[in-house]
C-alpha cells in the first residue's frame, strides 16, 4: 500500500484542537445576526464574528461539557478573557434562558469521559456549521 493512501490517525489532542476550532466557529455563527455581528453574552458588545469567542460558563478543562451547546455562548475578549469568563453574569442569563441549567451543567462537568468521539463530533459539527453558512 503506498503512503498517500494510508489515513494518518490524528492523536487525541490535534482532534480536540480541530474539534476546538469547528465548534467555537459553529457557536459563534449559531449566534450571529444576518448582518454577521455578535452581541456579547456577559456584556452585550456587538462585535463581528471574528472578534468574539466561544465563551464557556463550566471551564474547558471538564470535557464532559466542554463541547456542549448549553455551556457556550459567543462573548467577547474582555469578558471572555479579561473578565475570566463573567462567571456569575454568564449563570445568571443562561438561567433566565432556561431555569436549572447551571446546576446541570456543575453535575455534568463532574462526569469521566474516557474514549470522546472526537471525530463524531467533528463531522457533526461541520455539518451544522455548513447548515448556517
Amino acid at each position: 500500500m503506498k503512503k498517500s493512501s494510508l489515513k494518518k490517525k490524528l492523536t487525541s489532542a490535534k482532534l480536540k484542537k480541530k474539534l476546538d476550532a469547528i465548534f467555537s466557529k459553529y457557536i459563534r455563527q449559531k449566534y450571529a445576526g444576518g448582518d454577521g455581528t455578535i452581541t456579547c453574552f456577559t456584556c452585550n458588545k456587538r462585535l463581528s464574528i471574528k472578534e468574539s469567542q466561544c465563551g464557556h460558563f463550566v471551564r474547558r478543562q471538564y470535557l464532559a461539557t466542554r463541547f456542549s451547546e448549553e455551556n457556550c455562548r459567543p462573548q467577547c475578549v474582555g469578558c471572555n478573557i479579561f473578565g475570566d469568563g463573567k462567571t456569575v453574569e454568564f449563570a445568571r442569563r443562561l438561567e433566565e434562558e432556561k431555569k436549572g441549567i447551571v446546576q446541570k451543567l456543575y453535575k455534568e462537568a463532574q462526569k469521566i469521559t474516557k474514549d470522546f468521539p472526537y471525530e463524531e463530533k467533528i463531522e457533526y459539527y461541520k455539518k451544522e456549521l455548513e447548515k448556517l453558512t
